[in-house]
């Protein structure tokens, strides 16, 4: 058999290095769970090790992707899965290709009200936003998001209100945005704005910050002492300056987070994430 992959060996622009190769599909090792993959969004957190960024921990050639949506073909003896069943083949190789091979430990069953789509892009900025609202509680707090029209954004926005958060404002570039963050219960911000921009910033407990940059300095000059900024992003592809502020920064980063969760913590976070998608 063989498995079609999409591979690179050199680093570099992702268009330019990235190639579709037809390569062996080595016999299933013993203990390991090989998944057929149905779907694999493409991020740009896939890319960014394409480019070489991560250089020093990616070992050439790899497999690019990170998250997508598969099903069991086979699995060992005495495994909690069984074959067809739909899966997120998670903390293995890249998930851009037709075959991939995993421990079964971090495998993630998806249940059957999930829909294919919604499940292929269940990881990366889902479990972004929940560790995130695990390590912040925002109950009772005021909340402001940059990049509020984001996907992990417009999660950390909704389900905070959903676990109880007073009041949550939304950072954005275009208006046409507006409507939804409205819909949602995001009171939505143009970053043109910046006098109410920053009237908001000076009541907020929490910011969640996907930008860095100038948005992020203008918003800890104006934070208050007693809140907290978190970086988990830097889309404006510069990082934060701003040293007069008082407020706390803390910085978050999924991969870091990653090895610090115990299979029940890990498990559990896929529970809760599987109850609050479909409806957002």
């Amino acid at each position: 058999m063989f498995n079609d992959a999409i591979v690179y060996d050199r680093y570099g622009p992702p268009a330019a290095v990235l190639t579709l190769k037809r390569l062996p599909l080595a016999p299933l090792a013993g203990g390991r769970v090989r998944v057929r993959m149905r779907y694999a969004p493409v991020n740009p957190s896939d890319l960014i090790p394409v480019t070489g960024a991560y250089r020093h921990r990616t070992r050439l050639p790899a497999v690019a992707g990170y998250e997508g949506l598969g099903e069991v073909v086979a699995a060992p003896y005495g495994s909690r899965l069984t074959a067809g069943q739909r899966v997120l083949p998670l903390r293995g190789g890249g998930t851009w290709q037709r075959f991939i091979d995993l421990d079964e430990t971090w495998l993630v069953p998806v249940p059957p009200a999930v829909d294919d789509l919604l499940a292929a892009r269940g990881y990366i900025n889902p479990l972004t936003a929940m560790l995130m609202l695990k390590r912040w509680p925002v109950a009772g707090k005021h909340l402001v998001l940059t990049a509020a029209s984001s996907s992990c954004a417009s999660l950390l926005g909704q389900w905070a209100l959903a676990m109880g958060a007073r009041s949550v404002s939304g950072i954005i570039r275009s208006p046409q945005h507006r409507a939804r963050l409205e819909q949602a219960g995001i009171y939505p911000i143009l970053d043109t704005d910046r006098a109410l921009m920053e009237k908001v910033s000076q009541h907020s407990d929490l910011v969640f910050d996907a930008v860095g940059g100038e948005l992020a300095n203008t918003l800890l000059s104006v934070l208050p002492a007693s809140s907290t900024l978190i970086s988990y992003g830097l889309l404006s592809g510069r990082p934060l300056t701003q040293t007069r502020g008082s407020a706390t920064v803390r910085k978050f980063h999924l991969r870091e987070a990653l090895p610090t969760l115990s299979v029940a913590a890990w498990r559990a976070a896929f529970d809760e994430i599987w109850q609050r998608l479909p409806v957002t």
